[in-house]
């Protein structure tokens, strides 16, 4: 049964899977195949115990779910909650905080945990939360919010993360007390979360920012601490998991703990009972999370089965792991940390008992599992990201080893040293050379980051493409195990994993459906248009968001904005890494304010706008700035004797002279995608509408992107009746403040008959084509909230 006992570990993943989402078509496939694979071993113990197991299983997960329910109303405003100061996060003049909420006014028996946010307003304010004990007991009083679900395809579903955390209301608060408490006991007070907290707090006093935020994230797994930016630069080149707690980290420790415990004359017995004491000690200090948990429950089973001489194979532990987490909290199937933890650490033990055995040099066999690292991830990091780094064959051989055997024993070393040594000048020294490491470290990280193409992005690839990339790295991976007599196997298995990995990585930027989306930026404009076949990628608006002067510590660091939060996600999830045109309609804000941060991340080669649009000043910043990295610049007006194109489809219709940038200044374009003549207004208003018709008389639109979100001063009586739209699409943030889109105006474009689609209601706006012949389309339009 040795070993064998993987199947049943990979079945009751299935299981978990299938149970969670309630039956998908693809779990309910691979559960039947492995069932058949399970009963061709013809081993009956492993068929029942993985039968009763997997019912165990199932059980537990339904527990889970039926237990995932809210006690709460919307109506509920006043709570009294326990929150654990681990959580909390204080970035500018905002708190964020996840807490249980044990009492209410109208219900004295709670236990729901929420997340609360929450504005300072003052400094002083600020200071007193940053001095908050490890647990507090908060009078809040405030507003009860649903999650809301993602409003743009493949975006991050805020109320889907938060319902695996068992969570089902935001609380927006208004007022925070603290309450005042009983004494604790000795134990609360040498508690876990207070000994957590009292050494990341002595980290951030006996050492510099920089390096306290690395050893608290090698050492004590504290994910915020690290700048954005180099975790992101990290990830860019794909080494992002060397700042987190994995199987080396603990085998280095347990190594370190082992030979310190052995030179001071402690016998192995001994030594032993101690590591059972100390490795869930450090778990709890480094606080449990997926990784930690994967390397420690790991550690100790091979510990205690090499003490006891136990016959269990690493597949075993590995399997016995990975039945305990599914045990414990089965929502974090879903966490790409999990996924990546235990999917990399199985092909490590999987592969390690013939393939990386066979004799090579060190360095060649250091690539092999770098490389082989990269490919298997491919289709997680594809899923999640719609990107993976390929650089990080090269890099994780630079960085694996320096991290290993440089910085993870200096940080260890500073963290013990910061305890006997601190006033010392020979401190001062080691955090000094250990500062000009870090920078040395970052500075390359930085510079392998800026490698052409050192990431591919391939966009969300369909379910049946990833189920067959996953086959190919299967096969191709059974065929490495195998021995030298399948080698016309290995040669098939890799032709079919580059042939299947093309199409994959391809498939999304050549695909041969044009789209027109309508992105959710909120009180904006923003609209994707794909040509098929990749012929063209286009912008039309980038959307935005005004900014408001703020004091210095309101400013927050990690600032989301519509680039990064939308439009970026959105261009990567359709694979565009480039934008052949952008069109800017005007210069307010809602409609070209996120353009400066987009040509940061994704190239722009031709920038068009209206004649004048520049003499708003923050959009002729941002068109020096793009000059610069060599976006073609053009100036567009519309002519009264010819036809001014944009490109292949799309035309200009207004204005005929240079303007301000202003509203009645918009870009009018006008032409055919797919079977529909569409027309979009920008922020062109009625009068501007009247002038528009005066030229064009006998305008049609089959869609009509609504001018201005639908304020009343725009989309007149007459504009909508002599365009007779069948569509009319209407880009407006939910609940804003200018209550767009105007009822008046909704009225108007009923009853000329056109269904009315709108992005503060459906969420993004998609309209799919197919062209089959000249004449002939198969055509979609498709909402995201429905």
């Amino acid at each position: 049964m040795k070993d064998y006992f993987l199947f049943a570990a990979i079945f009751c993943l299935l299981v978990t899977v299938t149970v969670l989402t309630q039956g998908h078509w693809l779990s309910l496939l691979l559960l039947v195949l492995l069932f058949f694979r399970i009963c061709a071993t013809h081993k009956r113990n492993l068929l029942l115990g993985t039968l009763l197991l997997a019912v165990f299983i199932a059980f537990i997960t339904n527990i889970h779910q039926w237990t995932n329910r809210t006690t709460l109303s919307s109506n509920e405003q006043s709570f009294f909650m326990k929150v654990d100061t681990a959580t909390l996060k204080i970035d500018g003049d905002r708190v964020q905080f996840y807490g249980t909420v044990q009492a209410t006014p109208t219900n004295q028996q709670v236990s729901e945990k929420l997340v609360v946010f929450y504005t300072l307003l003052t400094e002083t304010e600020k200071i007193q939360w940053q001095s908050l004990p490890a647990e507090v007991l908060l009078k809040i009083n405030g507003e009860l919010s649903v999650p809301e679900n993602n409003r743009n395809q493949y975006q991050f579903n805020y109320r889907s993360f938060l319902y695996r955390k068992k969570i089902h209301w935001i609380l927006n608060a208004e007022t925070i007390e603290e309450v005042p408490q009983s004494e604790p006991s000795i134990l609360e007070r040498v508690g876990f979360k207070q000994l957590r907290k009292a050494v990341l707090t002595h980290i951030d006093q006996r050492m510099t920012p920089k390096i306290a935020s690395y050893v608290k994230t090698l050492l004590f797994a504290d994910i915020g601490a690290l700048d954005q930016t180099i975790m992101q630069n990290f990830k860019n080149i794909g080494i992002v998991h060397l700042l987190s707690i994995s199987g080396l980290h603990i085998q280095f420790f347990l190594t370190g703990l082992v030979y310190c415990f052995w030179r001071i004359g402690v016998t192995k017995e001994t030594t032993f009972y101690w590591m059972l004491l100390l490795l869930p000690f450090y778990g709890s200090l480094a606080g449990w999370g997926t990784s930690v948990y994967r390397s420690l429950v790991m550690g100790l089973i091979l510990l205690a089965s090499s003490h006891f001489r136990w016959s269990i194979s690493s597949l075993d532990v590995w399997s016995w792991t990975l039945l305990s987490a599914l045990v414990l909290n089965p929502y974090q199937i879903y966490s790409v940390g999990f996924q990546l933890s235990y999917l990399l650490s199985l092909v490590l033990l999987l592969l390690s008992s013939s393939f990386l055995n066979r004799s090579r040099p060190a360095l060649i066999t250091s690539l092999m599992i770098s490389f082989l690292m990269v490919l298997v991830s491919i289709p997680i990091l594809s899923f999640h990201f719609f990107e993976f780094s390929w650089i990080g064959v090269l890099t994780n051989l630079i960085f694996v080893p320096v991290f290993t055997w440089v910085l993870l024993p200096l940080f260890i070393l500073l963290f013990f040293l910061s305890f006997i040594l601190f006033p010392f000048p020979f401190y001062q020294s080691i955090l000094h050379a250990v500062g000009l490491l870090i920078e040395a470290v970052e500075w390359l990280v930085q510079w392998f980051s800026k490698f052409p193409f050192a990431v591919i992005v391939t966009g969300r690839v369909p379910l049946t493409l990833t189920v067959l990339l996953t086959l190919s790295l299967i096969f191709f991976l059974i065929t490495l195990e195998a021995d030298q007599k399948v080698k016309k196997k290995r040669i098939y298995s890799v032709f079919l994993v580059a042939m299947t990995l093309f199409v994959f990585v391809f498939y999304q930027k050549y695909s041969p459906f044009g789209e027109v989306i309508i992105v959710d930026v909120g009180q904006g404009d923003a609209i994707l248009m794909k040509d098929p076949f990749g012929k063209g990628h286009y912008l039309m608006d980038t959307g935005g968001s005004l900014l408001f002067e703020k004091e210095k510590w309101q400013l927050r660091e990690r600032q989301t904005t519509v680039a990064s939060r939308v439009l970026i996600p959105v261009l990567k999830s359709h694979g565009i890494t480039s934008l052949d045109q952008v069109f800017i309609s005007h210069g307010d804000e809602d409609h070209a304010g996120a353009l400066r941060e987009l040509a940061q991340t994704i190239r722009v080669k031709e920038l068009l706008f209206p004649a004048g649009t520049t003499q708003k000043a923050a959009f002729r910043t941002t068109v020096l700035e793009l000059a610069e990295k060599g976006t073609l610049m053009q100036e567009v007006l519309a002519s009264k004797e010819s036809i001014t194109m944009l490109n292949q489809s799309l035309m200009v219709l207004w204005p005929f002279s240079s303007g301000a940038g202003e509203n009645n200044d918009s870009m009018v374009v006008y032409g055919k995608i797919g079977s529909f003549l569409w027309l979009f207004t920008g922020d062109l208003e009625e009068s501007g509408e009247k002038n528009l018709l005066k030229q064009y008389p006998y305008l049609r639109a089959d869609i009509l992107k609504v001018g201005h979100h639908g304020s009343q001063t725009s989309s007149s009586k007459l504009f909508i009746e002599t365009l007779d739209p069948k569509l009319a699409l209407i880009s407006c943030g939910l609940n804003n403040r200018f209550k767009h889109p105007n009822e008046e105006v909704l009225q108007r474009i009923e009853e000329v008959g056109a269904k009315v689609y709108r992005t503060d209601l459906n969420g993004a706006i998609h309209y799919r084509y197919l062209e089959l012949n000249q004449k002939m389309y198969l055509e979609t339009i498709q909402t995201i909230l429905k």
